[in-house]
């Protein structure tokens, strides 16, 4: 591993740090790899180093990594230090382009847990192994959660997102409750009477009802109360839909004429 003891003048050693979720921020996993770092930049005779660190899975780019390419981009980075090559991208390809911009700019990457080295041909062979590893764990990871999402849907139950307004989950289960299913109701008889989403907002606002966020219900959000076939025990998986284990709240009859109104 070559160590980068002789910074250029005016650029910085960064060290990279990055966990994927608050929870990881709370334990150890953050602390130990700045601990890592340093103790590296220590024993190596690293000067001039600034720490940046993200709390981001990595899906949007982050913050950090944001900044470390405006630091690139004004020339003046000279190292970037991490403890492994997965802390930067676990996508070969977001990890492969940031790489390029890297030696494009003359900057090296180091990880100090893996040995791998951006100004050896041997430590850029290592990089794409990695990089390669970290894609193919990324995406055993996407299969496997698709894979429950299926076995959920195909049990009767919902596979994904958000507790809809009118249940809440005990037991790993959707359980009515009653107070939202009865407004559930009324949305759904409301607008089956007066062919009209204003006139069931007028009707909610009327009743001081609000959304679980204290916010009055918007014509978009009763709409789409309106179009869930949650509410008559259906359960959705893309464009697939089953019979699901829930009690439900309207009848299909009355689901069905709102929904042949909301068409029309």
């Amino acid at each position: 591993m070559t160590t980068q003891s002789n910074t250029n003048i005016g650029k910085y050693n960064i060290l990279y740090s990055r966990v994927s979720t608050k929870t990881q921020e709370d334990n150890t996993s953050l602390d130990y790899q700045k601990c890592n770092l340093l103790s590296y930049c220590n024993h190596n005779s690293i000067p001039n180093y600034i720490h940046i660190v993200d709390v981001d899975s990595g899906s949007i780019e982050r913050n950090g990594i944001k900044e470390i390419k405006e630091l690139i981009a004004g020339g003046l980075v000279d190292t970037i230090y991490i403890t492994k090559l997965d802390r930067l991208y676990r996508s070969i390809v977001e990890g492969s382009a940031f790489i390029k911009l890297c030696l494009d700019s003359s900057v090296n990457i180091i990880t100090t847990l893996e040995t791998t080295d951006t100004t050896t041909s041997t430590g850029m062979l290592q990089i794409n192994l990695l990089m390669s590893i970290a894609d193919y764990e990324r995406n055993c990871i996407a299969d496997r959660t698709w894979s429950g999402k299926v076995s959920t849907f195909t049990n009767g139950n919902r596979p994904h997102g958000n507790i809809p307004y009118g249940y809440t989950k005990k037991n790993n289960e959707l359980t009515i409750v009653s107070a939202e299913a009865n407004l559930i109701k009324e949305m759904f008889y409301t607008y089956s009477d007066y062919k009209s989403l204003s006139k069931v907002k007028l009707m909610l606002d009327g009743v001081g009802a609000t959304t679980r966020r204290n916010k009055p219900f918007s014509r978009k959000s009763i709409y789409n109360i309106l179009k869930n076939k949650l509410y008559i025990g259906s359960v959705s998986l893309q464009d697939e839909t089953t019979s699901g284990t829930h009690q439900t709240i309207v009848s299909k009859h009355i689901f069905t004429r709102v929904n042949n109104l909301l068409s029309s």
